[in-house]
C-alpha cells in the first residue's frame, strides 16, 4: 500500500516538473523571438544636432606692466641736497623731484658767464675799431670766435647747473625713492627714483607662430586678474612685434588696458582671452556621440530606420559640445545612444 502511494507521488511530481520545463522553455523562446538584437535590430536613441554659438578663444597668461616707466638718474655728480617727493607721490611732467648740491656748478656757471660777457665786449670794441679803419679784419674775426667759444662754455655750464634739478619726465607715480638727503650721487650710475605712468597699463602676450595668423584681425581681449577675481577688463591689441623669437617660436603682442581708476597695479598676474572667431548657429553634437577610426571621426544617423555612417570634420569643443564643420546639415537624426552596437545598414528600433 505504501509503495503504491509513493509511486503515485513520484509520478505526480514528474508530471509537474515536466509542465514547469515546458512553461520555462516557452518563455525563453518567446523572449528570444521578441529580442530585437536576436532579430538583427538595434535599440537606439536619436537626436537632432544642436545649433548654438561657437567661439574660438585663445587664452594666454602674462604680467601687468606700466604703459611708461623710467629709472631716474642724475646727470651730475654731487651730494643730494633735498628730496621733494616720497614713494607713492603723484607728480606732473617737469615737476621737481630732488636737488643736487649746486655750489660748484653755480661757480662754474658764474665763471663762464663772466668770460662770455668779457669776450662780448671785446668783440664789440674790435668791430667798432674796424668800422673806423683802426683794426684789422683778422682781429675782429678772432674776437668773434673767442666770444662764440665763451658762449658755448657758458651754455654748457648753464645746462649742467639745470641738471642739478631732478625733474619728472612724465606724469605718473614715484614708485621708489632710493636715497636720503646728504648721500653722494654719481652721475648716470646712482638710481634716485623709479616712476610709472598708470592711467593705462599693458600686457605683453607671446603668441605662438601657429596661432599668429588668426590674431591679426583681433582688436580686443578679455582680461581677468587673480588679484581682482570679480572684475573683468577690456584690453586693446595695440602693437605687433612682427618678428618671431627663434628660441620660443613666439611673437610678442602688446595689449593696452585703460586704467583711469588705477585699480590695476603693475606686477599683477593676468589671464588674457582673445575671441578669434564667433560663429552663431554652428552645428554641434555632444562629444560622447562621436566615434573615431583610422580614417577620422564619424557618426551614425537614422535613414529610414536604418543606420547610415556619416564622415564628419570637427572643430572646437566647448562645454562637452563639439562643433561639426562638415558632414551634417543639422536636420539629421543622429544616433546618440547605442551607436557603438550598430554598423552600416543595421535596422533600428528607435526609443523615444
Amino acid at each position: 500500500m505504501i509503495k503504491e502511494i509513493k509511486k503515485k507521488y513520484f509520478i505526480g511530481g514528474g508530471i509537474i516538473v515536466a509542465l514547469l520545463l515546458v512553461v520555462i522553455l516557452r518563455i525563453v523562446l518567446t523572449a528570444s523571438a521578441d529580442d530585437p538584437r536576436r532579430q538583427g535590430i538595434a535599440l537606439v536613441k536619436v537626436q537632432k544636432p544642436f545649433k548654438e554659438t561657437m567661439r574660438t578663444i585663445f587664452t594666454y597668461i602674462g604680467d601687468i606692466i606700466p604703459m611708461q616707466q623710467a629709472t631716474i638718474y642724475s646727470k651730475v655728480t654731487g651730494n643730494l641736497e633735498r628730496n621733494y617727493v616720497e614713494m607713492g607721490t603723484y607728480v606732473r611732467s617737469n615737476q621737481m623731484l630732488a636737488l643736487i648740491d649746486t655750489t660748484e656748478l653755480f661757480q662754474l656757471y658764474q665763471q663762464t658767464n663772466a668770460t662770455f660777457q668779457n669776450t662780448s665786449l671785446l668783440f664789440e670794441r674790435e668791430k667798432m675799431l674796424f668800422e673806423r679803419n683802426l683794426a684789422a679784419k683778422q682781429d675782429v674775426d678772432n674776437a668773434e670766435a673767442a666770444m662764440k667759444v665763451a658762449k658755448a662754455n657758458y651754455d654748457a655750464a648753464a645746462t649742467h647747473l639745470s641738471y642739478a634739478h631732478i625733474v619728472a619726465p612724465f606724469n605718473g607715480f614715484v614708485t621708489r625713492r632710493f636715497l636720503d638727503a646728504g648721500a653722494l650721487v654719481n652721475s648716470s650710475t646712482t638710481t634716485l627714483f623709479t616712476m610709472m605712468y598708470l592711467d593705462s597699463v599693458k600686457i605683453i602676450v607671446y603668441v605662438t607662430e601657429r596661432e599668429l595668423s588668426q590674431m591679426y584681425h583681433v582688436r580686443t581681449a578679455k582680461v581677468t586678474l587673480d588679484a581682482l577675481p570679480n572684475q573683468e577688463f577690456t584690453g586693446y591689441v595695440s602693437r605687433f612685434s612682427e618678428a618671431i623669437d627663434l628660441t620660443t617660436r613666439t611673437m610678442p603682442i602688446e595689449v593696452d588696458i585703460p586704467n583711469h581708476s588705477r585699480i590695476i597695479k603693475p606686477g599683477m598676474f593676468a589671464t588674457i582671452s582673445f575671441i578669434v572667431s564667433d560663429r552663431p548657429n554652428a552645428i554641434t553634437l555632444s562629444s560622447n556621440v562621436l566615434l573615431q577610426d583610422d580614417s577620422g571621426y564619424f557618426v551614425f544617423v537614422s535613414d529610414t530606420k536604418k543606420a547610415h555612417k556619416v564622415r564628419i570634420n570637427i572643430g572646437n569643443e566647448i562645454n562637452s559640445h563639439t562643433e561639426i564643420l562638415t558632414g551634417l546639415n543639422g536636420d539629421e537624426d543622429v544616433i546618440t545612444t547605442g551607436q557603438q552596437f550598430v554598423k552600416e545598414g543595421t535596422a533600428l528600433n528607435i526609443q523615444k
